[in-house]
């Protein structure tokens, strides 16, 4: 029974670690919402990139904010863990967490760190344009 029970987790495990580490979602995004309490939809621009044991991200939004932040990506979860600032606006400082999808898109819930309301985000992973030779 023992055995077959390592056999199983080491299986479960890799079959984990296989879907994970096939997600790669460092790069450019195109991102909508809604914002909290108003309701009112926004666009931004993100830019994901590894950097060391943490993930930077940066956004500029159609309403002229701009955020950056700093991520835990945990692979068995395919969940990206993450506190953000608008370093114009102290009061938009919170956190969120996203879900990696395998389509390469991100799914977030986002709050501020004063508020008891969340928000919700969906983005979507820009293609590379080819370049001409």
């Amino acid at each position: 029974m023992r055995k077959y029970f390592l056999a199983t987790a080491a299986l479960l495990s890799s079959h984990c670690f296989a879907a994970a580490s096939s997600v790669n979602f460092e790069g450019n995004y195109d991102c909508h919402g809604n914002e909290i309490g108003s309701n009112a939809p926004f666009k931004c621009q993100m830019n994901v990139k590894k950097t060391g044991d943490t993930y930077a991200s940066t956004a500029s939004c159609s309403d002229g904010n701009s955020y950056s932040g700093t991520g835990i990506y945990d692979a068995n979860t395919q969940r990206l863990s993450t506190g953000f600032v608008n370093p114009k606006k102290a009061e938009e400082t919170g956190v969120s967490v996203s879900e990696i999808k395998t389509d390469g898109s991100i799914t977030t819930v986002w709050t501020y760190l004063n508020s008891t309301s969340t928000g919700r985000t969906i983005c979507t992973k820009q293609q590379l344009s080819e370049t001409p030779n």
